[in-house]
């Protein structure tokens, strides 16, 4: 079967990194997410020539990229035949903080979840203009297919497939689900290994590994605490993507129009 017809949640590539369809889910009226419309993944560095000749095939016209200018530069995209977006420049926070609070001592299991789950909760004003622009691309480019990442695919790409979802009115539970299976289709442990050398190179004396578990992962505490910070100050997430991102009622209708069917 190849890639291009596909109804699987994975992209099969043999440089793709935690590289998923977001089709295939059921919404709230029994409706279903078109597939091979809308995908999510990490970096595309390493993608060979004939993940480009998929991608190709797939249709995909438009590559959102989250990263900031340091992590492209790190691992720059590689020739997709498409056109990308790649000036968003999206940080989440306090997840910048991981190593202020490493090299202060104050890291623990505990303290590096809170972290990140305080990044994901106090971000939701931080990351309006650049997802206010990329949910605007969403619904302009209904008739072609487009692909968003960030470096590992999880933390702003999982944001930005929370959006995308909650848009199409698919139930939160599914949303949550969605965002969880990067345990499944991502190396967290190679990520670990990537930052324990970066530790070492840094001299740093004594670390835990499940230190920096919640860094490198996912934990639904994370996608929950976006969703529900949203809910108190914007009513929910429908009322954040027009109040805050600029869509229409008629721009939410587009989206189910095109990228739902039955």
């Amino acid at each position: 079967m190849s890639t291009a017809s596909s109804t699987t949640r994975v992209v099969a590539l043999d440089g793709g990194i935690n590289f998923r369809d977001i089709g295939g889910y059921v919404n709230n009226q029994g409706r279903t997410v078109r597939w091979r419309k809308i995908m999510r993944c990490g970096h595309l560095a390493n993608l060979s020539d004939n993940d480009l000749d998929s991608l190709e095939q797939i249709g995909i016209n438009k590559i959102h990229d989250f990263r900031r200018t340091e992590e492209q530069e790190q691992s720059p995209s590689c020739a997709v035949r498409a056109e990308f977006i790649d000036d968003y420049q999206i940080s989440i926070g306090d997840i910048s903080r991981f190593w202020e609070f490493l090299f202060g001592g104050e890291l623990t299991a505990d303290s590096s979840h809170t972290l990140v789950v305080n990044s994901y909760r106090n971000c939701i004003d931080a990351v309006i203009p650049a997802f206010s622009r990329f949910m605007r691309h969403i619904v302009d480019n209904a008739d072609n297919a487009s692909v968003f990442h960030c470096s590992a695919g999880k933390d702003r790409t999982g944001m930005a497939a929370a959006l995308i979802l909650a848009a199409l009115d698919v139930p939160r539970q599914t949303i949550v689900e969605d965002y969880m299976l990067t345990i499944e289709h991502y190396d967290s442990d190679r990520l670990i290994d990537l930052v324990e050398g970066h530790l070492r190179d840094a001299n740093v004396e004594s670390w835990d590994r499940e230190w920096l578990v919640p860094y490198c992962s996912v934990h639904q505490d994370n996608i929950v605490a976006f969703l529900e910070a949203i809910d108190a100050s914007y009513g929910d997430v429908k009322n954040y993507l027009i109040t805050a991102l600029g869509l229409s009622q008629a721009d939410l209708n587009k989206m189910q129009s095109c990228y739902l069917e039955g």
